[in-house]
């Protein structure tokens, strides 16, 4: 961060510091009500209204005003019973579960207790469906610290092994539902355009998470820009905090070694919270390789949020991000022995701050209002030992500013819950690009492999202003007790690379059978995805027109336009267990994807003419239960994906791509996740993770469509190809993506490596691989509480052992639009918290 900001931060903090404590937890969720007489829907005033935490350490209570009108502000997410009472009347018992930022509106109707009752009746609390279908999950802070600090680096590694649906595809990617414009991070409601992924940004530490939604479907209109799936972010408050905080170090094999600290409290109405970390790996990237060469990565991370009650009815908060890492760009066994110069490596910068209003207009109606800023820069050093001779030379940068405004209100009435806003975002990107082939063009002759010819090296400078205006309406309508509907219609007008506009309706309905709990989902819903911000510019220059064999210029990218069709079903067994269902089918058109300049990790994108996924997922929940300290969950999901060719526009260095369908890249029929935790009443505790997957394409192509003349695969670059199916003619060697040499495990003639003698039944087609092999591994994490103080321990030991059954798996094959990739071998870890 820059010297402005850590003077604010230290006068901010030092003040904070010398005013006392008063313990006060927040968060950001609503929960609103009416309270009528059921006889004559006449309001009753006075009534009694107890919020009490089943989740979380939590209880409120308040009255209902002279019109019935309630409300409980500032609410950390979690489950709660909402119990609801006035003299003569039967008290009513709601249970519900609150999200990240949500606000709930509930319009209850208490019954006239009999003349002669002469007992207290307790009521039995009745379930209460949200409108966010089966493929929402709610991921609290305690389940981020199962796992492996190491692993905690990366927030889309987190995800994967959390939510149905996430596969582990090409790009080292983590991709959902077919979608191929990655995960879209809502920071206390604010949206950045940028992928959280490590190639792109420093991404955002989950350690400074507090609880997060992940949605995959049944979005309401509030959402947009990208939709493979939506990271709604709350983070930590000191608010929650009483002067404490924490010491992590950790230490593991490959250099996963990581350090972190964190400190926050409050006082009656200001509260503040710092987070900084340090972490480094040599396996900082999935590599090419089943040996991880040059491949060591480093980064630091830094937050700061500040928390202010300047009144009842008005709250401020201050988020202050400052991220960076630099790492190697992975190399594959041929590299090694035959590009010795190859030193290419990456950094990455960005300096975030949000600045939040929420006002209480009214018991009816709340106002939000966001500020926010980010300035991130992505760097690809060519390196010291830049010339070889046998490689291309890439040289890029890419800066991008962004200014944004967003604000919204919410009015209740009635059983409706309306909520309306405004989305401004100024987009300002300046990319740089200096890209000489020449290097690439000799190593192929020197393999005897074929290759496309650039006229020229690239050199690309530009910079862009535009951006993007968006309006949306939504109303949350709670039609009956049973039937709750959520129907919305956005408006986006994008400017940057190309000029639209587009209205995208959003319906979400779900039903509540009171007999047995099932609650049914239906929703469709409508997206408008403008053109990924990373290399927006580059990816519309018309690059294509530099190489030969294509000669023309391709448009610039467009944007997105798809459908989701989505029905669930949820079913509660006793109050332990919870199993949901959902199935979807997803259209797209001019489907978006990762293209990668030859021998290059300079992401393009280019657009298909369209795009198909469907599937099953099915989600089973075992929250803690406490007699035997035990939770556990269970994830599955059952998928296909189809791109269609053409492509249409962007960027793209294959001079054929044939038409009609194609497995994605990214499709996998089978994806289980599994966990379970056990505690002990004496500290000691154990987490075990499980995942799954059938495997992905081998080749880029499926059924011969977009493969070159001769069927052979495609080099990560996009640009060449080997005869015979990936060998070099003489050289005994396998063509460099494929990241290993001639004794690692490749068949001469095959053309693909062969993971493992007990995948020798695995399908082929001419010779090749129709998938990679499937894979199952485990993480094994023990740890114990010691020192108790109450029930938080003053230190908690963690040993972690990273695929337990040391299945080092290739995720994905080599193909045009990026390198295959190897799952790391088993690691050990272990870390130490101290808190104080």
């Amino acid at each position: 961060m820059s010297k402005l900001h850590a003077f604010v931060i230290m006068i901010a903090v030092f003040g904070i510091l010398a005013s006392p404590r008063h313990g006060l937890a927040q968060g950001d969720g609503t929960v609103h009500g009416v309270v009528h007489a059921q006889a004559d829907q006449s309001p009753l005033p006075n009534a009694e209204v107890r919020l009490e935490g089943v989740s979380v350490s939590l209880s409120r209570q308040t009255t209902a005003g002279p019109d019935g009108h309630f409300a409980l502000r500032r609410l950390p997410p979690g489950e709660y019973t909402l119990v609801v009472g006035r003299s003569d009347f039967m008290e009513q018992r709601l249970l519900f579960t609150l999200k990240p930022r949500e606000v709930r509106n509930f319009a209850l109707e208490l019954e006239l207790l009999p003349v002669a009752e002469a007992v207290t009746v307790t009521a039995e609390a009745q379930t209460v469906a949200p409108t966010f279908s089966p493929s929402s999950t709610t991921i609290q802070q305690r389940n981020f610290e199962l796992l492996p600090p190491a692993q905690r680096t990366n927030l889309p590694e987190v995800i994967a092994v959390t939510v149905p649906g996430m596969v582990r595809s090409h790009d080292d990617f983590v991709h959902v539902r077919g979608s191929e414009l990655a995960l879209n991070v809502f920071i206390n409601g604010v949206s950045f355009w940028e992928n959280p992924h490590a190639v792109f940004s420093p991404g955002l530490s989950p350690d400074v998470i507090q609880s997060m939604n992940v949605m995959t479907g049944g979005f309401p209109a509030e959402y947009g820009n990208r939709f493979g799936g939506i990271l709604d972010v709350v983070t930590k408050s000191g608010f929650s905090m009483n002067n404490e905080g924490s010491i992590t170090l950790g230490a593991g094999q490959a250099l996963r070694h990581n350090a972190a600290i964190e400190f926050g409290g409050h006082t009656e109405r200001a509260g503040y919270y710092l987070y900084s970390s340090a972490f480094e790996s040599s396996r900082f990237l999935s590599p090419p390789d089943q040996r991880s060469i040059h491949n060591t990565g480093r980064g630091m991370r830094n937050f700061l949020q500040l928390d202010f009650n300047v009144n009842a009815n008005n709250f401020l908060k201050l988020t202050l991000l400052g991220d960076g890492t630099n790492f190697e760009i992975p190399q594959t066994a041929l590299d090694d022995q035959l590009r010795t110069e190859l030193d290419a490596s990456q950094r990455t910068r960005s300096q975030t701050a949000i600045f939040s209003w929420d006002r209480i207009l009214s018991t009816h109606s709340l106002l939000h209002a966001a500020f926010y800023q980010r300035w991130s820069r992505s760097t690809l050093l060519p390196g010291v030992e830049s010339h070889d001779h046998l490689a291309a030379i890439t040289d890029a940068e890419r800066t991008l500013n962004t200014v944004g405004f967003k604000t919204d209100v919410t009015r209740f009435f009635n059983r409706h819950t309306l909520k309306g806003g405004v989305d401004l975002v100024m987009l300002r990107p300046h990319e740089k690009l200096f890209y000489d082939y020449e290097g690439y063009r000799r190593f192929t002759h020197h393999l005897g492999a074929d290759h496309v010819h650039f006229h020229g090296p690239i050199m690309f400078d530009r910079t862009e202003t535009g951006g993007q205006a968006s309006l949306y309406l939504q109303d949350e309508m709670q039609v009956t007790d049973n039937l709750t509907v959520d129907l919305g219609l956005r408006l986006d007008r994008y400017s940057l690379a190309m000029s639209d506009y587009h209205f995208s309706p959003r319906l979400n309905v779900s039903y509540r059978f009171d007999a047995t709990g099932t609650v049914l989902y239906g929703s469709y819903n409508h997206f408008y995805i403008p053109p990924v911000v990373e290399n927006v510019l580059l990816s519309s220059a018309g690059l294509s027109g530099h190489i030969h064999e294509i000669g023309t210029a391709l448009p610039p990218l467009r944007p997105v336009v798809e459908n989701q069709f989505e029905l669930g079903v949820t079913q509660p067994f006793h109050r332990s267990f919870q199993l949901g269902l959902a199935a979807y089918y997803r259209i797209s058109n001019d489907q978006a994807h990762t293209v990668l300049l030859p021998d290059s990790r300079i992401y393009n994108y280019a657009n298909f003419d369209k795009a198909e996924a469907w599937g099953m997922e099915i989600k089973a929940q075992v929250p803690t239960l406490p007699r035997l300290g035990l939770s556990g969950y269970l994830n599955y999901a059952l998928g296909r994906v189809y791109l269609f060719n053409p492509v249409v526009a962007g960027f793209t260095a294959s001079a054929s791509h044939g038409s009609g369908a194609f497995l994605a890249p990214m499709d996998q029929t089978h994806t289980l996740s599994a966990g379970f935790t056990w505690r002990h009443p004496s500290g000691f505790w154990t987490n075990m993770i499980f995942e799954y997957g059938s495997g992905t394409p081998a080749h880029g192509h499926s059924g011969g469509h977009g493969m070159n003349h001769d069927g052979a695969m495609m080099d990560h670059g996009g640009g060449m190809m080997d005869h015979d199916a990936g060998m070099g003619h003489d050289t005994g060697m396998m063509d460099h993506t494929a990241g290993m040499d001639h004794d690692a495990g490749m068949g001469h003639d095959a053309g693909m490596m062969d993971h493992d003698a007990g995948h020798a039944g695995q399908a082929t087609v001419a010779g090749v691989m129709e998938r990679v092999p499937s894979h199952f591994t485990q993480n094994l994490t023990l740890g114990m509480d010691l020192f108790r103080d109450g029930e938080q321990p003053r230190v908690t030991l963690q040993f972690n052992i990273e695929n337990l059954s040391n299945n080092l798996y290739q995720k994905t094959a080599p193909s045009i639009f990026s390198p295959g990739e190897f799952s790391i071998p088993r690691l050990y870890s272990g870390s130490i918290k101290f808190r104080f």
